[in-house]
Order: structure tokens, then C-alpha cells, then sequence
């Protein structure tokens, strides 16, 4: 071997083995930095969940039978009744995803 094809060897090797090093302190880094966001939104949103689910299970059930009741009683002659049982479904979806963000930031 020439001395040209040593010397190639040796900076790969070299090369190879601080890459190796470099990804465990990149995953290392990472998985701090994500602890230090997670950690707190994680908190906040727990603290939230009973709130946010009495609030928006009272709105999506109560929203629903008001607006049933309403529609079929003819209180009124122009009741909105698509767009209250709307909002009424939207406490629902809002309440999806609040599970679904929770679900992302709270691990087992």
C-alpha cells in the first residue's frame, strides 16, 4: 500500500468514529431541548382538563338539546337552528382536539 492510501484510510476511520460520537450528543441535545418545551405545555394542559372539559361537554350536549328542544317547540318562527347545533358541534371538535394536543405533549 502506498502511503497516499494509508493516509486516506486513517482520516475515514477518524471521520467514522467523531460521527459516531456526534449522534448520540445530537439525540442527547435533542431530547433535552424537547423536554424543556414539552414539559410545561404538558402541565399547563393537564391543569386546563377539567375546565376545558366541563366547558366545552356542557356546550356540545346542552348546545345540542337546546337546540332540538327550540326547533321543535316553534317558540320562535326564526329560530337559527343550523347554526346553533354548529357551534353546539364545534365545542365537540374543539374538544378532540384539545385530547389530541394533550395526547402529543403528555407520554406514558
Amino acid at each position: 500500500m502506498t502511503g497516499l492510501q494509508l493516509s486516506r484510510m486513517k482520516t475515514s476511520h477518524g471521520m467514522e468514529t467523531r460521527f459516531n460520537y456526534a449522534r448520540p450528543l445530537l439525540a442527547g441535545t435533542v431530547r433535552i431541548l424537547w423536554n424543556a418545551v414539552r414539559l410545561p405545555i404538558a402541565a399547563a394542559l393537564l391543569a386546563l382538563e377539567p375546565v376545558v372539559g366541563l366547558v366545552c361537554g356542557a356546550g356540545l350536549v346542552l348546545g345540542i338539546l337546546a337546540s332540538v328542544l327550540f326547533e321543535m317547540s316553534a317558540v320562535g318562527s326564526r329560530f337559527p337552528f343550523a347554526k346553533v347545533l354548529g357551534i353546539s358541534l364545534s365545542f365537540g371538535v374543539i374538544l378532540f382536539f384539545y385530547y389530541w394536543l394533550l395526547s402529543l405533549f403528555v407520554e406514558d
